[in-house]
């Protein structure tokens, strides 16, 4: 029995809900999280797979494999990964910033933006909670996941909004990857066949997908209290897959990571080869 670690934010709707319907009663089980307690169940082996933060790869590459040509990412307007901010970024050297405690991948990305691209010295502190408002004492703050997404399609003047994938884009002329599928090696040792054929069945349920996004979104607008036209733009904007460049994108990352002391050194990626 495979151990899958499921996001439950909209961007992952699209692949968990294509894998229950090309393999509905598959050897797996399903556990739900935000995405730094996926990042914490994998590191222990509590799950086996997982959508997770691409910085849990580089902290511990040697406990995973990467399954292959699958990632969340986005080259554009990702919407739901922002930075809120009570002044333009560019002022924020010496201000507070407020940390997301769901997303290790957003945390460093807002952190290497501000400090590499532009030369910032902030003060950082974690929420307790996901939200989109700024508490006083603090002057910014990262938002991650659907609050942050209706945040984004709901925004109006009082708040100046950053997208941080379309910020790492102007920096880098390169798509940010937020999340990585990790399959922990222990799992993969242990059930080669089951891990090869889940691999499959997660490539078969991107493919399908992206081809039915409006019928998902008509399945899924009601609970998420997001229109179907805005989810099916939202999916739209995230890249699914992991191209040549979102791997150069990954070396790039790691490496301002390491130079920052987020990782230990930017890995080597190894893949899931079955």
């Amino acid at each position: 029995m495979i151990r899958i670690g499921e996001i439950t934010y909209a961007n992952c709707i699209p692949i968990f809900a294509g894998l229950r319907k090309k393999d509905p009663r598959g050897p797996y089980s399903y556990h739900a999280g935000e995405p730094a307690t996926l990042n914490g169940l994998l590191f222990s082996g509590k799950i086996d797979l997982a959508p997770a933060s691409s910085l849990e790869y580089g902290l511990h590459p040697d406990r995973y494999f990467l399954v292959p040509d699958l990632s969340i990412s986005s080259g554009h307007e990702v919407q739901s990964v922002i930075l809120l901010s009570r002044i333009p970024v560019e002022n924020l050297d010496g201000k507070t910033v407020l940390l997301s405690p769901a997303s290790a991948s957003s945390n460093a990305l807002v952190r290497i933006l501000l400090e590499k691209r532009y030369g910032m010295d902030c003060r950082y502190a974690y929420a307790d909670g996901e939200g989109s408002t700024i508490p006083r004492e603090c002057d910014a703050r990262v938002a991650i996941g659907d609050g942050a997404l209706k945040t984004y399609l709901n925004r109006s003047g009082a708040l100046h909004l950053y997208d941080l994938s379309v910020l790492w884009r102007e920096f880098t002329g390169l798509p940010f990857v937020f999340a990585l599928w990790l399959v922990s090696r222990e799992a993969a040792e242990r059930e080669p066949e089951n891990v090869r054929r889940l691999v499959l069945q997660l490539h078969e349920a991107r493919d399908y997908a992206q081809s039915h996004f409006a019928e998902l979104a008509g399945e899924f607008e009601q609970r998420l209290e997001i229109s179907a036209l805005a989810l099916v733009r939202y999916w739209e904007s995230i890249s699914f897959d992991l191209s040549s460049e979102k791997i150069d994108s990954l070396h790039k990352f790691y490496g301002y990571a390491e130079e920052l002391g987020f990782i230990p050194e930017s890995p080597p990626l190894n893949f899931f080869l079955g």
